[in-house]
């Protein structure tokens, strides 16, 4: 137990590096991704904050998994950079015995990972998702800027050629007001005045000063033109409440769901393909019942009639007939038969509706099916990292330790890429979700067997095999 206590030791180090170095990568992808709506928004430092708290559960779900590989590749490059593995080795300690306290580890983090996917993440997801949908409802924060047309309030137009933010006054002011159509109504113009914001009324009030008032008045004459001059006049713009209103969406997406609810969801859409199937049943089989019913004469004759004015219309009648005459005798003689073709048209429409709705419902359960495997999927990859980057990091010795930033993002990259297209897959139906989440693994634990085994027989991790082409030649 000394040793495995040891290895550990030297682990929480590297893992707690990686954890760090890839969350401050995802942050800047935060950053960069939301600055510009949170600016627009003029959302408040705290909201930013809970936003990037709740982001952080969804970058858990791969940061764990990708920090695994370079604290496996760092902590193995140092034990072997310092002759450990060898000393080790030289002790008669095996290869397994050394990679299993770092297989433990990743179990463990395998159990935890999964339980946070099934019971935090998805709350985690639907808190956010909530929050990103309140501040895109959020009006924008207006900000009176100088020489510069203002046009985010609605029905108004305002431009300033200067303004003190200090004392709040305004210079040389003209206000566009607009009608629900955009047609202008009404032009205000000041020489000076101050700018104030009523908070608790949620209105913006321009306080003018020397004002004039340009407007046509409604239900007179075009061409009755109107000018008022004021030395005061208060100008009011209300209903600009720019706070967050907060809400509440019962809703979830498949991100949003633990496994039980997707598995109740399934059940569900499963039901409403049956319903379909029903649908699609009977209507086949009223269009076989009719269909059988034309040889029945007097059926055949009623059909002929125009049934919109009552009387028979010579042109329907003449093209029923034909087609009913036709229909009767190839049944007759035991020809391929089919019914009228309005008839086949109408319910081939159908069918093809209620297919195309039974083939959506498929791909929703699809869709609900890989993120369940993912949930367990992702998580394995612990262990499946630890196993591949053990004996590579053992072989390589020093070399492995400074490559391990590289190697761990070339691995994981290549996992995302199988992981992804994988998904991409399955939702179209291509491949099966267990399939499609599950081969990632599958591959890299087959290429992790391989590295163990090379690095246990002392082999290289490539050998290069060179053929003699004149071998042959001085055996002769």
């Amino acid at each position: 137990m000394i040793l495995e206590r040891y290895i550990l030791r030297n682990y929480i180090g590297p893992f707690l590096f990686s954890i760090s170095v890839i969350t401050f990568i995802f942050i800047m992808d935060f950053i960069l991704r939301y600055i510009s709506l949170f600016l627009e928004k003029g959302v408040e430092f705290h909201i930013v904050l809970q936003t990037f708290v709740l982001s952080l559960g969804h970058m858990f779900a791969l940061i764990i998994p990708m920090a695994v590989l370079p604290a496996t590749l760092m902590t193995f490059g140092n034990l072997a950079s310092e002759n450990e593995i060898t000393a080790m080795k030289a002790s008669g300690i095996s290869l397994h015995r050394m990679i299993l306290p770092g297989f433990i580890f990743a179990a463990l983090l395998t159990a935890g990972m999964i339980y946070y996917n099934n019971h935090i993440l998805p709350e985690s997801n639907h808190k956010l998702l909530n929050l990103l949908i309140d501040i895109n409802k959020k009006k924008p924060t207006i900000e009176i800027k100088e020489n510069r047309f203002i046009d985010a309030f609605e029905g108004y137009k305002i431009y300033v050629r200067s303004k003190d933010d200090k004392t709040g006054r305004i210079a040389d002011v003209q206000i566009f007001e607009n009608d629900k159509n955009g047609n202008l109504i009404k032009t205000i113009t000041a020489e000076t005045g101050t700018l104030v914001y009523l908070e608790s009324d949620h209105i913006l009030r321009f306080e003018l000063e020397n004002a004039e008032i340009h407007e046509m008045p409604r239900g007179s004459d075009p061409s009755t033109y109107r000018r008022t001059v004021l030395k005061n006049y208060i100008k009011n713009i209300k209903d600009i409440d720019r706070s967050l209103k907060r809400s509440d969406r019962s809703y979830r997406g498949d991100r949003e769901m633990n496994v039980e609810q997707m598995r109740e969801k399934i059940e569900s859409i499963r039901s409403d393909i049956v319903a379909v199937e029903g649908k699609m049943a009977s209507l086949a089989t009223a269009q076989i019942r009719n269909s059988f019913r034309l040889l029945d004469p007097a059926v055949r004759d009623s059909a002929l009639a125009d049934k919109s004015t009552g009387s028979p219309a010579r042109d329907n009648r003449r093209e029923g007939r034909l087609q009913a005459r036709e229909y009767t005798d190839a049944r007759r003689a035991g020809r391929p038969t089919a019914p009228p073709k309005d008839k086949i048209s109408i319910t081939r429409k159908a069918l093809e509706s209620q297919t195309e709705i039974k083939g959506s419902y498929f791909r929703q359960i699809d869709r609900y099916r890989v993120e369940i495997h993912k949930k367990y999927s992702i998580p394995f990859a612990c262990m499946i990292f630890v196993l591949i980057g053990s004996p590579i990091a053992i072989r390589l010795g020093r070399s492995g330790m400074n490559m391990a930033v590289g190697l761990s993002i070339l691995v994981f990259l290549v996992y995302y890429i199988c992981l992804i297209g994988g998904e991409k897959l399955a939702d179209r139906r291509i491949l099966s979700p267990i399939i499609a989440m599950w081969v990632p693994n599958v591959i890299f634990g087959v290429a992790a067997a391989f590295l163990i085994r090379s690095a246990t027989r002392e082999q290289s991790v490539v050998r290069w095999r060179w053929a003699n082409p004149f071998k042959f030649l001085k055996r002769a």
